[in-house]
């Protein structure tokens, strides 16, 4: 197993070691995920293998107490990955919209999808 492919393990992206993580991997990118029908927020950490073999990226769920965390506003968002060290996210907002009517979603097309946030 690579190094990158160790640190994305299901008991690997913790609150507690996210500010370990920034250090290690500069290149780590969150992305805040937002639902069109729900009003909660997750966090997904993505780092893009570079460099190796694989050309895929590695992401997991920001987790707490081995459970995947929620939250209920971009302030809560913010100030968890503020303390993890991070200054910067990505808002990507998924909305069903274009899965019912026959169409790709649009989550899958960064430039038209991805907010930059900063804080």
């Amino acid at each position: 197993m690579s190094r990158t492919a160790s640190i994305f393990t299901p008991s690997a992206i913790f609150t507690s070691n996210l500010q370990s993580l920034m250090a290690e991997y500069p290149a780590l990118e969150a992305r805040v995920i937002s639902h069109a029908a729900s009003r909660f927020y997750q966090v997904q950490l993505v780092l893009e293998a570079a460099g190796e073999e694989e050309e895929e990226e590695r992401s997991e769920l920001l987790m707490k107490r081995g459970k995947p965390m929620l939250f209920r506003s971009l302030e809560d968002v913010y100030s968890e990955l503020k303390r993890g060290g991070m200054s910067r996210a990505w808002l990507v907002s998924q909305v069903a919209n274009d899965e019912m009517i026959g169409r790709p979603p649009q989550y899958h097309q960064p430039l038209s999808s991805r907010i930059p946030l900063s804080f």
